[in-house]
């Protein structure tokens, strides 16, 4: 059996060996299928305060086989306080991993949040977790809206809940589905003949990935 560190853009079936999520543990652990989320929360991280817990992530693409998924579960999720699990396609698309996590939460106490990877309610995925409805739906609402900002204050919400913190927290902010993202030069602009619009998926907005557009944007 071949050990193979993780390989960015998911699980390939046809790859020999079992792929191995390799992290050290966290008291935050965030699983997702989206690789935009991934890209949100690590541009929130980076405005977090000083001194605030550490958080792993990891995309459920490289969680499909068993043994991956016990792996994981043994060495970081079962030294995790906190664990949100986001599912897009319901239970079923990831129906051994949250047995095995639901397992682990009741095993150590850890606060369990499984959320819709969408803005659509499921019920059978929000039962799963081990924290009040008020507080997955408050997380849910966070990560729905999306957005560096709610990205932030959702990491800030969890602290506040499972890891004793007292930090101040905004609600939720709607982010429009449509939008002007202006930009703005470092330096004078000449006047130009044409102004060319660009047009970007409002999922780079969300993750906070404009370098690119801005770069687009040099004059």
């Amino acid at each position: 059996m071949h050990r193979l560190t993780t390989l960015p853009g998911g699980w390939t079936p046809d790859t020999e060996g079992v792929i191995f999520v390799e992290q050290t543990p966290a008291p935050i652990v965030l699983l997702t299928a989206a690789d935009t989320d991934i890209q949100t929360l690590a541009a929130a991280h980076a405005q977090l305060p000083s001194g605030f817990a550490a958080v792993r992530a990891a995309n459920l693409l490289n969680l499909q086989q068993q043994l991956a998924i016990d792996t994981y579960a043994e060495t970081v999720l079962s030294h995790a306080q906190i664990i949100v699990v986001r599912l897009l396609g319901g239970r079923a698309y990831w129906s051994y991993g949250l047995e095995v996590v639901r397992q682990v939460a009741e095993q150590t106490g850890a606060l369990l949040l499984v959320l819709p990877g969408d803005d659509r309610p499921d019920a059978e995925l929000l039962s799963h977790s081990t924290v009040p409805l008020t507080i997955v739906n408050q997380l849910w609402r966070y990560l729905t809206e999306g957005g560096v900002a709610n990205w932030l204050n959702a990491l800030l919400f969890l602290a506040n809940q499972g890891l004793g913190g007292n930090y101040a927290v905004r609600s939720p902010q709607p982010v429009p589905t449509v939008g002007r993202y202006d930009w703005q030069s470092p330096s004078p602009v000449r006047s130009y003949q044409a102004t060319v619009g660009v047009l970007f998926y409002r999922a780079h907005y969300l993750a906070g990935n404009l370098a690119p557009i801005d770069a687009s944007a040099v004059p």
